[in-house]
C-alpha cells in the first residue's frame, strides 16, 4: 500500500509499513544522533566544562566516560554565549586534549559584534554550519541566551514552536543538540521542574541530566540522568573538576555514582533553609515574568505544578507590587500580569487595555494610608 498524500504536505501510512530503525547513539545509552537533550544545574557545576569535555572525546575518538572503547573521530559545534571563544573555550579544549579541528565555534563575525545567534530565527545559518562542518554533536550554551525575544519561555506552546526547528534540523542531520540551562530557585525534589522555563523545553528534549553537588562529598559533582525516552535511565555518574597547571580546568571521572537527580535535590534542599510559601510563590513569578508579561492562564498551570495555592499566589503579587490589566483579544479577557516597570506585549493593542489606574491611585494611597485595628482603641 503506498503511503497516501495529504494536501501536498502530510501522508497516511499504516505503521506495519515504516521501515524500523534503531537508535543511533553517540554516547551509548545516555546521547543519541538526531534528538535533542537537555543539562541542568546550578552554576559551579561545570556544566560548560562537561560539554567541552564531551566534543574533546568526540574529536580524537576517546572513550566515553564509563565506555573502555572509542569511536571514529568527529566533529562538534560549540555555540557559546557566556564565555569567550578565544580566551576560554579554545584554550580550555586544548587543556582537555581536543582535536581543535573537529570543534567548531559558531558565533557574531567581526563585523557583528552587536548580535548573536537566535532561535528559530537563525536556524538556517545553524544548517548551513552543519552542512560545512559534518558536526554530530551541537551544544548551545546556554539555551535561554539564544531564543528569540518573542518567545514566551514559561509557556509550553511558545518553547515548543521555538524549539521545533532544532528536533527537525537533528533529525535532518543525524546529530545531536545539547541545550544547556540554569536551574531556577524554586526548591523542588523532581529534577524535571527544576529547570528555568517552561516544562516543554524539557519535554521536546529525548534525553535530560542534572549536574549536583555530591551530598556526601563537596569535592565531587554528579552527572544523573533523569530522563531517557530511548532506553532505561543509565547510572549516574561521579566527576571531579579539577585544575591544570596552566590553570585551566579540566573534568576527572570517577566512575557511577549512587545518586539519582531527585536525591540529589532532596539533599540539596535540606541543606537551604526552606522557603515559605510566599517567598517561593515571589521566586516563582520573578522567574515568569522575567522575560516580560504573561496572562492569568499562563501563570496559573505552571503554579498548580509547583503546589502553589491562590492565597499564596495574591500576598505574593501585592508584595511584587505586580499589576494587573485586563484586555480583550481574540474574542475573550485576558489578565496580564506586570512587574513594576513591563509593559504589555507589543501583539496586545492598547485600545484593547482597560484602564490602569494604578498612577492615579498610588499618590493617594501614600497620602491617606488605610486605617490599622486599633485606631480607636
Amino acid at each position: 500500500m503506498q503511503p497516501s498524500l495529504l494536501d501536498d504536505l502530510f501522508t497516511l501510512q499504516p505503521a506495519s509499513e515504516l521501515e524500523p530503525q534503531a537508535v543511533d547513539w553517540l554516547w551509548p545509552g545516555r546521547l543519541a544522533r538526531g534528538k535533542l537533550a537537555i543539562l541542568d544545574g546550578d552554576p559551579g557545576m561545570g556544566k560548560s566544562l562537561l560539554s567541552l569535555d564531551l566534543c574533546a572525546r568526540l574529536s580524537t575518538g576517546r572513550p566515553l566516560p564509563e565506555h573502555s572503547s572509542g569511536a571514529q573521530p568527529c566533529t562538534s559545534i560549540v555555540i557559546n554565549g557566556e564565555d569567550g571563544a578565544g580566551d576560554m573555550i579554545r584554550p580550555q579544549l586544548a587543556a582537555m586534549g581536543a582535536d581543535l579541528d573537529r570543534v567548531f565555534i559558531l558565533g557574531p563575525s567581526a563585523d557583528n559584534d552587536h548580535e548573536s545567534i537566535r532561535i528559530p530565527t537563525h536556524v538556517a545559518t545553524l544548517q548551513q554550519s552543519l552542512e560545512r562542518s559534518n558536526a554530530s554533536l551541537v551544544i548551545i550554551d546556554p539555551i535561554m541566551a539564544f531564543l528569540d525575544a518573542a518567545i514566551a519561555v514559561a509557556s509550553d506552546a511558545s518553547v515548543r514552536r521555538a524549539l521545533a526547528p532544532l528536533a527537525h534540523l537533528a533529525r535532518s542531520h543525524g546529530c545531536a543538540i545539547v541545550l544547556v540551562r540554569h536551574l531556577t530557585k524554586l526548591l523542588t525534589f523532581r529534577s524535571l521542574y527544576r529547570g528555568g522555563g517552561s516544562i516543554g523545553i524539557v519535554g521536546v528534549c529525548r534525553s535530560g541530566w542534572l549536574a549536583a553537588q555530591d551530598p556526601q562529598d563537596p569535592d565531587k559533582r554528579v552527572l544523573a540522568q533523569v530522563k531517557n525516552n530511548l532506553a532505561e535511565l543509565q547510572p549516574s555518574l561521579a566527576y571531579k573538576i579539577e585544575s591544570l597547571p596552566d590553570g585551566r580546568l579540566t573534568i576527572r571521572w570517577l566512575g557511577p555514582s549512587m545518586w539519582s537527580g531527585d536525591q540529589l535535590l532532596a539533599a540539596a534542599n535540606k541543606e537551604c533553609n526552606q522557603p515559605t510559601q510566599i517567598e517561593r510563590a515571589c521566586e516563582f513569578l520573578k522567574a515568569a515574568l522575567s522575560d516580560g508579561s504573561k496572562t492569568s492562564r499562563e501563570l496559573w498551570p505552571l503554579a498548580r505544578k509547583l503546589r502553589l495555592s491562590h492565597r499564596s499566589l495574591v500576598r505574593a503579587k501585592a508584595r511584587l507590587s505586580i499589576r494587573s490589566l485586563r484586555v480583550w483579544a481574540d474574542g475573550q479577557r485576558l489578565s496580564y500580569w506586570l512587574l513594576p516597570g513591563q509593559k504589555l506585549p507589543e501583539s496586545v493593542p492598547p485600545e484593547s487595555a482597560a484602564p490602569d489606574l494604578e498612577e492615579y491611585l498610588a499618590p493617594l494611597r501614600e497620602m491617606y494610608p488605610p486605617g490599622t485595628p486599633i485606631d480607636d482603641i
